[in-house]
């Protein structure tokens, strides 16, 4: 049965009147789940799952746009003369968007959880690719959970597929089952949070800060410690997160990490000027029971993920200075 739920959130703890444009449609969304289903006989070509008993792919449980009549008949055909591995079975976890920090830590994670409510065992099902993703090898590590991997030169038949939905559509959150992540990763802190953190897209490939020094010194004037994503494991990510009082990035993957903050802590997310479209942050904030906040910054195109930016220093400082109050 169809899962109806309805998210209600409050505007950013720092709204400006003129900026609530930018965040009122935000604050209520309604979206379906489908329900997990169990393929017996079932076959994997690809990235896709097909139904044997009624024949016909089940791309609403592997896509997030489902596949058009063409991709179908070409992964048929292109399947067709790959070798076969069985299995007895195993839990499909994935889309095409799942190769992706964020995607994985909220989509994914989720419906591992949405699959062990129901009584699915631990064989997760994933292609070779993403044993080099390492916060997916960390994450499963982490929770004992042993994936079974398949190349792309096979198909996979398997007698018993549970299919998970994607627990809310993008940028939305099922709530119950992203905190969930936060409890069975995140770890508790001897004390109450007090780190400041704020983590620089510095080696990121895009979505940079043109006066990233002058962030940085900002920060560091203020007692924030500069992190790098890029250079910590995941354990260690979980771990600061869970000290950090006050976490501020620019719009990015590494804002995912909220997840792991406590309840209650504060988040500032740096913002495109003019973007009302790219929410997930300031959603996920609310998932995660966390204080928002925001400064709206120039960035080089009204593509926050494809802008550069120059970051309003004189308004994060002046943001960082109500919050040390």
């Amino acid at each position: 049965m169809v899962e109806k739920l309805i998210v209600k959130r409050t505007l950013p703890v720092n709204i400006k009147p003129e900026d609530n444009p930018l965040f009122e449609h935000a604050l209520t969304a309604t979206f379906f789940v489908l329900p997990i289903t169990i393929l017996e006989k079932a076959v994997i070509f690809q990235d896709t799952a097909f139904s044997l008993k009624d024949f016909k792919y089940r791309t609403e449980y592997t896509h997030v746009n489902g596949l058009g009549l063409l991709p179908k008949l070409k992964r048929t055909i292109t399947c067709a003369l790959k070798r076969w591995r069985k299995i007895p079975d195993g839990i499909w976890i994935k889309d095409e968007w799942s190769a992706n920090y964020f995607h994985w830590m909220t989509d994914c994670l989720p419906r591992i959880w949405k699959a062990k409510e129901f009584g699915a065992s631990n064989r997760i099902i994933l292609q070779d690719s993403f044993k080099h993703l390492p916060y997916v090898r960390e994450s499963l590590d982490l929770l004992g959970i042993i994936p079974f991997y398949f190349s792309s030169s096979e198909n996979l038949w398997v007698d018993k597929l549970v299919l998970t939905p994607r627990t809310a559509n993008f940028p939305n959150f099922n709530e119950p089952l992203t905190r969930l992540t936060r409890k069975k990763l995140g770890v508790n802190p001897t004390r109450s949070p007090f780190q400041k953190v704020y983590i620089s897209r510095k080696l990121a490939e895009k979505r940079k800060a043109h006066n990233e020094l002058d962030v940085e010194l900002l920060m560091l004037k203020h007692g924030f410690e500069i992190v790098y994503a890029e250079k910590l494991s995941l354990k260690k990510q979980i771990e600061l997160m869970a000290e950090t009082r006050i976490l501020v990035s620019l719009h990015g993957a590494a804002l995912t990490n909220m997840i792991f903050m406590q309840e209650g802590q504060h988040v500032v997310e740096l913002r495109n000027q003019g973007d009302s479209k790219n929410q997930c942050f300031f959603n996920l904030a609310s998932a995660m029971g966390l204080h928002y906040y925001y400064t709206l910054n120039h960035g080089d195109s009204p593509d926050t993920i494809m802008s550069d930016f120059t970051i309003d220093v004189a308004a994060l400082e002046s943001l960082v200075l109500s919050l040390e109050k």
